[in-house]
């Protein structure tokens, strides 16, 4: 039989009258993050540290460290993922679980920080098991864990939305205990969700039998950090999804906004992309969209904005992308970085509430010619339902021959020491087939890419390819520089038209 969580129970009693003002003794907060209180005393000479900015009131998560360290140490890391997930946080220094109990009492004393109801609780190392011993019956004896009280409390209220665990370490008595009692004994955490993360090369506390702890729990999730130790702080680039899972975890279901999302990690430099989940459950349709900027410049918020809210409006899913620029890296590079994104949204539909088998690519200027040489050279995992390209590049081979500076500058950048042979292979005028993705050209007719856009939609009539173009009269090159222009405002209802169509409505 369960019983009500008197500690938790005690802590919500807190009345205003209670709740003093937080005094930070160290005047530079955690010389970490700006903004954080820092060495807030709580209690019996105890401080934590507080990130709980102005503005609209958040979830808060309380990070127990582990037993090297502080609350300075071993999990800086989580500081800005947590406040990317739109949470509030608070460090703590405890000496038991006791401590952590007053550490909750001190933090949601009403309106004494700008925080909401809700939180979770976030365990490092042994923090873990600080954490299950802070929420067990209140005995208060090790011994009665996994007796029929069960190990976790059944709350009063629906406050605590779960629990965090990295590189989890359990005592052999916890264990003992946790193990102990009539077979089937289960790990009851009513309506609360726990999220477990482990290092598969862990030697301190295994995955294994981390993963046979998540499965007593009712509402576990087990994540193995491939090839991660012990440590969360040594675990490489390579190993840090970790990062993307927590924070959709935080979120939730949020529909909305979700900015600066990591969806790869190229040579160990994180690639970000913003995403945009209309309201409801889907699943939706989706646009992945790459920027222009001659492949040197820009990034997933400029050149591309003005279809952000067309697209919202109707109810498609977006994901605007950064990738890697020239002269930093070439073009096959940035065509790679396209392809992460793609698998990214694919591998993470479920997340996302999009359909894996309705995704659109939408580029312009030189990210048209990256989107329309990704379709026309499909790679695993990789394939789209449809391709939008404004104003794009098709054809490389003629900028060899110009007598424009730029246009050589340009292939410099994108090759190296080119070829005639790279260049076409390069062009995705060259790869056209009957069977390409459905293609939408938008163009204006005062843009010097015209001429390419037309030789490219010769070759889609040509081949039998699927495809519509618009031209906007007298429309110059660039999205943004069509805006405050009512007579070519209406490409933004052709386009968000023929998506719908192309990929089968929302």
């Amino acid at each position: 039989m369960m019983v009500a969580l008197t500690l938790l129970g005690v802590i919500l009693a807190s009345g205003p009258s209670q709740c003093s003002v937080p005094v930070p003794q160290s005047p530079g907060g955690n010389y970490i993050v700006p903004g954080v209180l820092g060495d807030v005393p709580y209690g019996r000479g105890l401080t934590l540290d507080a990130y709980a900015p102005p503005g609209e009131a958040r979830p808060a998560a309380v990070i127990i460290h582990g037993g090297q360290g502080n609350k300075t140490t071993h999990i800086n890391q989580l500081f800005d993922v947590i406040d990317r997930a739109g949470y509030a946080w608070f460090s703590v220094d405890y000496h038991s679980a006791d401590d952590v109990a007053e550490a909750l009492r001190y933090i949601r004393c009403p309106r004494r920080f700008n925080i909401t109801g809700k939180f979770v609780l976030i365990g490092v190392d042994s923090g873990a098991e600080v954490i299950l011993e802070f929420l067990k019956d209140g005995t208060g004896e090790g011994a009665n864990i996994a007796s029929s009280t069960g190990l976790i409390r059944e709350r009063s209220s629906a406050d605590l939305e779960g629990l965090v665990m990295f590189g989890a370490k359990f005592s052999s008595a916890f264990l003992q205990a946790a193990h102990g009692g009539p077979a089937p004994q289960t790990l009851t955490l009513p309506a609360a969700a726990v999220l477990m993360f482990q290092g598969t090369s862990d030697n301190e506390f295994p995955a294994s039998q981390a993963e046979s702890l998540c499965k007593r729990m009712l509402h576990c999730v087990f994540q193995p950090v491939p090839h991660g130790i012990h440590e969360l702080e040594n675990w490489h680039p390579d190993q840090w999804d970790w990062k993307e899972d927590l924070i959709a975890w935080l979120r939730g279901d949020q529909r909305g906004l979700w900015k600066n999302i990591t969806y790869a990690r190229p040579d160990g430099l994180p690639l970000l992309m913003d995403a945009y989940l209309p309201e409801g459950t889907g699943p939706f349709p989706a646009a992945i969209i790459a920027h222009g900027g001659g492949w040197e410049a820009g990034d997933k918020v400029t050149y591309v904005s003005p279809v952000f809210e067309p697209l919202a409006r109707a109810g498609i899913a977006w994901f605007s992308v950064d990738y890697r620029l020239t002269p930093y890296v070439r073009v096959a590079q940035q065509l790679d970085d396209i392809r992460a994104a793609i698998r990214y949204v694919r591998g993470h539909a479920e997340r996302f509430h999009v359909d894996p088998n309705r995704i659109a690519l939408l580029g312009e200027s030189a990210s048209g010619h990256l989107v329309s040489q990704v379709a026309s050279t499909p790679y695993p995992d990789c394939h789209v339902r449809a391709v939008v390209s404004f104003y794009g590049v098709y054809n490389l081979t003629p900028w060899s021959e110009g007598a424009e500076d730029w246009q050589r500058s340009a292939l410099k950048r994108l090759f190296g020491d080119w070829t005639p042979e790279m260049l076409r292979e390069y062009s995705p005028i060259e790869h056209v087939t009957a069977d390409l993705p459905p293609t939408f050209l938008i163009q204006g007719t005062k843009d010097e890419l015209q001429k390419g856009t037309l030789e490219y939609a010769a070759r889609l009539k040509q081949m039998g390819a699927r495809y519509d173009l618009l031209l906007l009269e007298g429309a110059p090159h660039g999205m943004e520089n069509w805006e405050g222009h009512p007579e070519w405002d209406h490409y933004k209802k052709k386009l968000v038209d023929w998506l719908l169509a192309a990929l089968g409505g929302n």
